[in-house]
């Protein structure tokens, strides 16, 4: 099925439009979302792992440091590596597993909790802010 057979009687200027709004939508985030990493100091990497924090954290689930490695796309020794550096700048706290030592949980700390949702709020806003076609 052809894109014009999908969207009949015009309604592909509309389905234009709510593509291009949806696209600006994206670009803006990524700004905000830009200027954020670069105030905190993180990489993309550390970015996916805080995004997947604040998701467990609303769970109250802690996540294993490979778990995020995974998440991230980075190796286990990379994701070591972020997730000391996020707790030495107060982001996330990392504790041993009650039932198996050899695993590190990480949690958000509460600034890395703070943070989050301030990124968040913002983006929020911004789509608060677009058309609703």
């Amino acid at each position: 099925m052809s894109i014009e057979e999908a969207h009949p009687d015009g309604a592909m200027q509309d389905v234009t439009f709510r593509r291009l709004c949806f696209c600006r939508m994206l670009l803006a985030e990524r700004r905000i979302i830009a200027r954020y990493l670069k105030k905190c100091d993180w990489s993309h990497a550390e970015w996916i792992m805080l995004l997947e924090l604040y998701i467990a954290d609303a769970a109250d689930k802690p996540l294993s440091v490979s778990s995020l490695g995974y998440a991230s796309g980075v190796s286990l020794p990379t994701a070591t590596r972020l997730a000391v550096g996020l707790e030495s700048k107060e982001f996330v706290d990392r504790d041993r597993d009650a039932f198996d030592g050899r695993r590190i949980n990480v949690t958000l700390a509460a600034r890395g909790r703070a943070t989050m949702r301030c990124i968040l709020d913002d983006c929020g806003k911004l789509r608060a802010l677009a058309p609703e076609n």
